[in-house]
């Protein structure tokens, strides 16, 4: 598998996988959350349809029980006809009636007119009396109210009132009975009351609350009938199970309360069932294509989105693939050519990019390299070749330099003997009298070492003298500056301690002022506290009084009883307080004496020490005249004593210098003389190859 198809292969698997993750998440979540919107929203709908219908039920008997419960009309069974014993259709007309009958029959017609819903109200009595709400009724022959269904049915019940069955009226439209028992004072049943209530008002209401384009709410009887039905509208009064065969139907009639899955006339849908305090239930109904419309919108809207993107990643992978097997193409060309020993090659970067320009770079360095190497390998070959034919020629050129060389030797060996000879014998002869002068020069020299090295020490020894002299007098200048700048630091500090003490002095008196008002003031509060004193003693005394008064007036004194004694413990406080700020203050005044007196004798002892100050900067300043003096003198030995020293140091430089002279001219006498040696040994072993070559 090539490896365009491989990243092709790659990029579509992954978007694939990635589209197909996608959607399988999305497509749970949008039917999650439309099915959950559904719920919520279908919940608080039948939650409010069940409130309705329980509180349209329980108006219902309340509305019976109001008329039940009236003594006039649980009484009145004898003022309304029976029509048990007739044998043919008579007319039940309201004229016809007593006033008693028409009084409770205007209750029975003004409930009936008052509530829309309500289609009849009637009442059966024991005896088999009729009443009803309606006028010019026709009562069929031997009609007896106390055989009727809903009559025996609400006898033999223990409630007092409830629901019926839904019927089809004679009117022809679908209701259901309130009926409700009647009695006398005395508890006996006298009969029953009952209120037709037309399920069309009912009917109508669900029908607008019809939603979307196939939601819609159903009435259910215990038993199965159908009380309404607004999308199905020939459902209506039929009973589930018998006349309408519906396996979605008898699934939801079923069930208990909540969510279910269901399938109505072949169109799938979820239902919510509740039910309500009757035994009703109340079914919200939708078709579930309608419920996952939108999420079936997006799910196709992000199929379509996934197979562009699935598309463009096609699209891309390929222009990826192509960006990619276009320089590996050329690349593979080239490696090729160069394979077959082709280095023309020209490997151009455009084109390339990333890892595969690295590559080509590689490519293109590899190719100069193997260039420089072949040129290099082809000069080094015609070098070589070269170098061959040069070490050939040179051969043979040196066998004949060989050969004349032998041959010269032979022929010059015995003329150069001679000419040699001759300059040996001059060279001893030179090298004997350069002997001869050398050593009495070297003898000289060794002289003039001798007599320069005393003198030099004589110089030395001189100059260490002259050194200490002028080290001396050097130490005595420095010894006589430091005294005096000792001496002048003293003065200086003597000058400051005077201003010191004369500040402390001022300061001593500033400070003994002070110590004289504060102890006027301390005794200005003395006074002070002692009159605050005195008050403290009049207010305890008035306050002791106050209190007696107080105690004398029994009980209406004792309020000012209790404020005298408040005041009189505070005055007692303010005595003691008094007592201590008096202490206190005496102490202080006893303090304040000290430290006046203190001050008196530390002014006496600071100008006593301001005396003997004064004295010892006039001895310091003495001393500084005598020390500059002295320094004076010190300082011109010490200048005579570095002249002298510098004059000895030059003259004993010059010394060291021409003893330096003197040892180097003494020691190229003895390099000559070596010199001269070895050219006389020099000279032998020449006049002994001279003699071997005149020999052989």
């Amino acid at each position: 598998m090539s490896i365009r198809l491989r990243i092709i292969l790659g990029f579509l698997l992954t978007t694939v996988l990635l589209a197909a993750g996608i959607m399988t998440n999305a497509a749970f979540s949008l039917r999650q959350e439309a099915e959950d919107a559904y719920r919520t929203a279908v919940q608080r709908q039948l939650r409010l349809m069940g409130v309705y219908v329980t509180q349209f039920l329980h108006t219902a008997e309340n509305n019976a029980a109001l008329l039940a419960k009236d003594p006039d009309v649980a009484a009145a069974g004898d003022a309304f006809p029976t029509y048990k014993s007739t044998t043919s259709k008579s007319v039940f007309r309201h004229k016809d009636l007593s006033w008693t009958a028409r009084n409770v029959l205007r209750k029975f017609v003004r409930m009936d007119k008052a509530y829309a819903d309500y289609a009849e109200v009637y009442a059966g009595y024991e005896d088999g009396n009729y009443a009803s709400s309606f006028d010019n009724a026709e009562v069929a022959p031997g009609f007896d109210m106390s055989r009727r269904p809903w009559y025996v049915a609400r006898k033999a019940s223990p409630e007092v009132c409830g629901i019926s069955q839904s019927y089809l009226s004679y009117t022809g439209e679908m209701v259901f009975a309130v009926t409700h028992k009647m009695f006398d004072a005395a508890g006996g049943l006298t009969g029953v009351l009952g209120v037709d209530v037309s399920l069309a008002g009912l009917s109508a209401r669900f029908k607008d609350m019809n939603f979307g384009k196939t939601g819609y709410f159903m009435l259910l009887e215990q038993g199965g009938r159908i009380l309404s039905d607004p999308r199905n509208e020939d459902f209506a009064g039929k009973v589930i199970g018998q006349e309408v065969k519906d396996p979605g139907l008898e699934a939801l009639l079923a069930a208990k309360d909540g969510m279910l899955a269901v399938t109505v006339r072949g169109v799938p849908m979820l239902a919510t069932v509740r039910s309500t305090e009757f035994g009703w239930k109340i079914a919200a109904l939708q078709a579930k294509d309608e419920i996952f419309a939108a999420a079936y919108a997006d799910m196709r809207a992000m199929g379509l989105i996934s197979a562009a993107i699935t598309l463009l990643a096609l699209g891309l992978s390929f222009l990826i693939v192509r960006s990619i097997n276009r320089p590996l193409d050329k690349l593979v060309a080239s490696a090729r050519q160069i394979a077959g020993g082709d280095l023309s090659v020209q490997l151009n970067g455009a084109g390339f990019y990333g890892e595969l320009a690295a590559l080509q770079g590689a490519l293109a360095e590899m190719v100069r390299n193997l260039k420089d190497m072949v040129s290099t390998a082809e000069q080094k070959s015609a070098e070589a070749e070269k170098q061959t034919s040069l070490a050939k020629a040179a051969t043979q050129q040196a066998e004949q330099a060989r050969q004349a060389a032998e041959q010269a030797k032979r022929d010059g060996m015995l003329a150069a003997a001679g000419h040699l000879e001759e300059a040996v014998a001059v060279i001893s002869s030179a090298a004997q009298a350069l002997a001869a002068r050398i050593g009495q020069s070297d003898t000289a020299a060794g002289e003039s070492a001798r007599r320069l090295d005393e003198a030099a020490t004589a110089m030395n020894e001189m100059n260490a003298s002259v050194q200490e002299v002028a080290k001396n007098a050097s130490d005595a200048a420095r010894v006589s500056a430091e005294a005096r700048a000792g001496a002048v630091s003293g003065a200086d500090i003597v000058g400051k301690a005077l201003q010191s003490i004369d500040q402390v002095q001022a300061v001593s008196l500033e400070l003994k002022e002070d110590m004289t008002r504060l102890d006027a003031h301390a005794q200005a509060i003395s006074r002070i506290m002692g009159v605050i004193s005195d008050i403290a003693d009049q207010t305890n005394l008035l306050a002791l009084n106050a209190a007696i008064e107080a105690a004398r007036a029994g009980e209406a004194g004792r309020g000012f009883a209790v404020v005298a004694d408040e005041v009189r413990k505070l005055a007692e406080k303010t005595m003691t307080a008094t007592k201590d700020v008096g202490s206190a203050i005496a102490a202080i005044q006893e303090s304040a004496d000290k430290s006046v007196t203190g001050m008196d004798n530390a002014l006496k002892e600071v100008q006593t020490a301001t005396g003997f100050a004064s004295q010892s900067g006039e001895a310091l300043r003495q001393i500084v005249s005598q020390v500059e003096a002295a320094a004076d003198q010190v300082r011109a030995i010490a200048a005579a004593g570095e002249e002298q020293s510098a004059a000895s140091e030059e003259i004993n430089q010059s010394i060291v210098q021409v003893n330096a002279i003197a040892a180097q001219n003494t020691e190229a006498m003895h390099e000559a003389a070596e010199a001269v040696g070895h050219l006389t040994a020099q000279a032998q072993r020449l006049q002994e190859l001279i003699t071997a070559m005149q020999q052989g």
